[in-house]
């Protein structure tokens, strides 16, 4: 789930529903759900209450066998969470973090300078007996991404690996064989991402052939094609643009990367792309 919301606070209410109806359809166990809500709420109030910059902010999260991701993603000047006073318990206001941390399995803060801040919430997921998420995990064939075995670890890393490599054979075999194709790093770099960015069309093309989403945009809110076009990386540009990718999607988008840096032949690729009218 990705979603880009305004910075008001009736936004919160409805990102949790949405949140909740997932894990409530895959059947995550109530107790569960209680703390994953409340976990998205703080980080999300923490956002309209203290960002200073920007009009939205961005919510994405990621539920992956018995794993929920969530990051909230900001255009604020960030904070350094180390240095903020530990609340009174008893106190009304000010209770955000403590509950973040208190909650959640694991909590990591990060500051990008001039570019935002994100709150990454992690938290093991538990399923009822002959649930859907219980049904799906004890099917998968791959462990990918539990944080907790080193040996589910050190896949994942091979996985990033072979996708910066360009060794689509193998890394669409792990993906075949039940790993995730939207798989991402902790920045938000999926495989299509580190694919696109180290100059591999064949391998982009074969992770969008899978699903994988062209268009997702890592968490400094960087997107395949703009990189792609900035390091004129034609071969990419064109598997990007067959698999879907908007070139008027982002902040900069690909066609403002074309401009800015000159590279001006591709903005006639994109008119050829470009939607129909509404």
């Amino acid at each position: 789930m990705d979603l880009l919301l305004p910075r008001d606070a009736a936004s919160v209410p409805a990102t949790r529903r949405l949140l909740a109806a997932a894990l409530a359809a895959l059947g995550v166990e109530d107790h569960i759900r209680s703390d994953i809500e409340m976990m998205l709420t703080e980080a999300c109030t923490n956002v309209i209450k203290h960002a200073e910059h920007g009009a939205d902010y961005t919510v994405r999260a990621m539920i992956q066998d018995r794993r929920c991701v969530i990051k909230v993603i900001d255009s604020g000047a960030g904070f350094d969470a180390e240095r903020v006073p530990r609340p009174d318990p008893v106190a009304e206001h000010g209770r955000g973090l403590l509950i973040m941390r208190t909650l959640a399995d694991d909590v990591r803060f990060s500051s990008f300078p001039e570019e935002g801040a994100l709150v990454a919430l992690e938290k093991h997921l538990t399923y009822g007996e002959d649930s859907l998420g219980g049904l799906l995990t004890a099917g998968n064939r791959v462990p990918v991404m539990t944080g907790a075995d080193p040996e589910t670890d050190d896949v994942t890393a091979r996985l990033f690996e072979l996708a910066r490599d360009g060794d689509t054979e193998r890394l669409v075999g792990y993906v075949d064989a039940g790993a995730s194709v939207n798989l991402s790093t902790d920045r938000g770099d999926t495989l299509l991402m580190l694919a696109a960015c180290h100059g591999h069309p064949e391998t982009v093309r074969a992770l969008a052939v899978r699903g994988a989403d062209p268009d997702r945009a890592n968490d400094l809110g960087r997107r395949p094609l703009a990189g792609a076009v900035f390091r004129k990386e034609t071969g990419v540009v064109l598997a990007l643009l067959d698999a879907g990718a908007d070139p008027r999607a982002g902040s900069p988008s690909a066609a403002d990367t074309a401009r800015m840096f000159g590279h001006t032949e591709f903005l006639a690729w994109f008119d050829e792309y470009a939607p129909p009218p509404a």
